[in-house]
């Protein structure tokens, strides 16, 4: 495998679970049922996507990374709840552009199409988020 792409998955890969950890303590915090489901949802999301990315990464021959990222920490640190939800949304938008920014580079077609998918995911996320804060933290 090569190594840049086995650091680049790596990255997302703890990107990943860096916002799994992060929604599931929002989602302890939320105060909406709507959000609440919401959140488990993303999260859900989250996990899939970093397990698919340490099978990628073990396909192709390369080692995973079991790291968090420090983007844990750095939403902990915002001390409101919105806050917390921008900055969540602020990552996922990261994780899309570098996987768009990406996506050309890869030529094996399995990863190609999961990180088309897990970037249209994040998307839809995205929005989802956005629209939850909208209607149910008016």
């Amino acid at each position: 495998m090569e190594s840049k792409l086995e650091e680049f998955l790596n990255m997302l890969g703890e990107a990943e679970r860096a916002g799994g950890r992060v929604l599931h303590e929002l989602t302890e915090q939320a105060e909406s049922p709507e959000l609440r489901e919401l959140l488990k949802k993303v999260g859900h999301d989250e996990g899939y996507y970093a397990g698919e990315l340490a099978h990628h990464v073990r396909r192709l021959g390369g080692t995973p990374s079991n790291k968090t990222g420090d983007f844990v920490e750095k939403v902990r640190a915002v001390t409101d709840f919105r806050g917390k939800l921008e900055l969540l949304n602020r990552g996922q938008r990261w994780v899309a552009r570098k996987i768009n920014e990406s996506i050309g580079t890869v030529a094996d077609s399995q990863l190609k199409a999961f990180l088309v998918v897990m970037a249209k995911g994040h998307d839809m996320n995205i929005g989802a988020l956005e629209q939850a804060m909208k209607e149910w933290m008016a």
